[in-house]
C-alpha cells in the first residue's frame, strides 16, 4: 500500500479533542519532521508548522511512555483524593484541603485547568471550616491563577483579593505577598499599569529584600514591567537592579530572567547591541526549554534592528524548532511573529504565511484571545507597509476589538493610533475578521 505524506494541520484535525488524546495531540508535534528532512532556516523558505509532516510510527512508539505518564497522573491524583478522604475521616479538614490542592496541581501541571479548577474548589469549601484559614488562602490563590491561565481576569483578580483579605486576617505575609504579586499579573495582563504598580508596592512593602526570597525578586521584575511599559525606564532600571542582587544572594537560578528583563528594557531604550548582549547572556545560563524560547524570540529583535536579518531569522527558526519538539504550543505565536517581522524585512512577499500560521496555531489549541489580538496587530502593521489599506484596517480592526474586551487599554490605544494612520476610524473597523 502507497504511503502518503500527511501533514500537521490535517493530522490535528483527525484528533478528535478530547482531555485524553491532549497528550498525543502535544506528542504529534514533537514528532513532526520537516518534508524531505530539510534543515529549516533556508532564506527561500516558509514552511511552518502546519507543513511539516507527521510520523504515526514514530508517534506509536512514544504511546508507552505516554500512557504511563498518564497513568501517573492519575494514580497520583487519586491517592491525594483518598488522602483527603482519610484526613476529613479523622476530622482534619484542613490537611484534607491540602491534598485536595495538591491534586489539583497535578491536573494543573498537565494542561487540565477545568479538571485542576474542580479540585481547587472543593479544597476552597475545606479551607472555610478550619480556624486557621491558610488553606482556604492557599486554594483561592490556585483557583486565581487558573483563571489567568483561562483568560478570565476579573475572576482570577478576584480570587486573588479574596486570598489577600484572608492572609491579611491569618497574619499570613507571605500568602499575602503572593496574592498581590498575583493581582499585579493580572492588571499587567489587562495593561492596567498603575494598578498593577499599586499591587506590586504592596507586595514588596511586606517582603523585604532581607532575607533574599524568590517572590521579592519576582515582585521586582513585576515592577520592572510596569515602569518600562509607563516609560519610566530608570525606574525600570532600578527595580531590576535591587531583583538582581536578591537574586544573586539566591544561588542565580532567576538570572535568566533578569538577563531577559534587561533585555527588554535595552530594547525600550533603542539600544539593540545591549540587548542583543542581554539575551546572549540568558543564552548562556542553564534555562527551561519554555524560558529558552522567549529569550530566542527577544534575541531576533535586536538583530533586526542592526540589519542582521538572516541572524534574526536563524534565532526564530531556533525558537520554533525548540518549542515544537517541547511542546510549548503557547510560544508558537510569538515565534511566527517573530519570523514573519524577520521575513518582511528582507522584503518576502510571502512574509504574511507566518502570521497566518500564528492564527492557525491559536485556533487548533485554543490559545488564549491575547496572542491572536497580537498577532492581527502584527499582521495589520505588515498589510499597511504593503499598501493594502483595506486589509490592515480589517486586521487592526480585530486587534483593537479583542484588546479593548480583554480590557488591554494601552494595547488597544496603539492600535487605535495605527488605524488613524491607515485612514481608518475604530468604531467603523472593531468588526474586524471573523477568528
Amino acid at each position: 500500500m502507497t504511503r502518503r505524506a500527511l501533514r500537521i494541520d490535517t493530522a490535528l484535525k483527525a484528533i478528535p479533542d478530547t482531555d485524553d488524546l491532549a497528550p498525543l495531540r502535544q506528542a504529534l508535534l514533537s514528532a513532526s519532521h520537516a518534508e524531505g528532512g530539510a534543515a529549516w532556516g533556508l532564506e527561500e523558505d516558509h514552511r511552518t508548522l502546519g507543513t511539516r509532516l507527521a510520523d504515526p510510527a514514530a508517534l506509536e512508539r512514544r504511546i508507552e511512555a505516554l500512557a504511563e505518564r498518564v497513568r501517573l497522573r492519575v494514580e497520583g491524583v487519586m491517592r491525594h483524593t483518598v488522602r483527603a478522604l482519610a484526613a476529613l475521616e479523622r476530622g482534619d479538614a484542613a490537611e484534607g484541603g491540602e491534598h485536595l490542592v495538591a491534586a489539583g496541581e497535578l491536573e494543573e501541571g498537565a494542561g487540565r485547568l477545568e479538571q485542576a479548577r474542580e479540585f481547587y474548589e472543593r479544597a476552597l469549601d475545606l479551607g472555610r471550616k478550619p480556624r486557621d484559614r491558610r488553606g482556604e488562602g492557599l486554594a483561592l490563590r490556585r483557583l486565581g491563577r487558573v483563571a489567568r491561565a483561562m483568560g478570565e481576569w476579573e475572576l482570577s483578580a478576584r480570587r486573588y483579593r479574596e486570598s489577600y483579605d484572608v492572609s491579611l486576617a491569618q497574619r499570613d505575609d507571605m500568602g499575602a505577598v503572593v496574592a498581590c504579586q498575583g493581582l499585579g499579573n493580572v492588571r499587567v495582563d489587562q495593561s492596567r499599569w498603575s494598578e498593577a504598580r499599586e499591587w506590586y508596592h504592596c507586595g514588596v512593602e511586606r517582603c523585604p529584600a532581607l532575607p533574599p526570597r524568590a517572590e521579592y525578586v519576582h515582585l521586582c521584575l513585576g515592577l520592572s514591567v510596569v515602569e518600562r511599559r509607563l516609560g519610566a525606564l530608570d525606574a525600570a532600571a532600578e527595580w531590576l537592579a535591587r531583583g538582581e542582587k536578591t537574586a544573586r544572594a539566591l544561588g542565580g537560578g532567576l538570572m535568566p530572567y533578569l538577563d531577559h528583563a534587561w533585555g527588554r528594557l535595552h530594547l525600550a531604550r533603542g539600544e539593540a547591541a545591549e540587548a542583543e548582549a542581554a539575551f546572549g547572556r540568558a543564552l548562556g545560563r542553564e534555562l527551561d526549554p519554555v524560558m529558552r524560547v522567549a529569550v530566542l524570540v527577544g534575541l531576533s529583535e535586536p538583530l533586526l534592528l542592526q540589519g542582521r536579518t538572516r541572524e534574526a531569522l536563524a534565532a526564530a527558526r531556533d525558537a520554533e524548532a525548540l518549542a515544537i519538539h517541547s511542546r510549548a504550543v503557547l510560544r508558537l505565536p510569538d515565534v511566527y511573529r517573530a519570523l514573519g517581522a524577520a521575513s518582511a524585512a528582507r522584503g518576502d512577499p510571502e512574509a504574511y504565511l507566518f502570521y497566518e500560521q500564528a492564527l492557525e496555531v491559536c485556533r487548533e489549541h485554543r490559545l488564549p484571545a491575547w496572542e491572536v489580538a497580537a498577532t492581527q496587530q502584527h499582521y495589520g502593521g505588515l498589510e499597511a507597509r504593503r499598501g493594502d489599506r483595506e486589509a490592515a484596517a480589517a486586521r487592526l480592526g480585530e486587534a483593537h476589538r479583542l484588546y479593548t474586551g480583554l480590557g488591554a487599554r494601552r494595547e488597544a490605544e496603539e492600535v487605535a493610533q495605527e488605524l488613524g494612520r491607515v485612514g481608518a476610524a475604530v468604531n467603523d473597523n472593531a468588526r474586524g475578521l471573523a477568528v
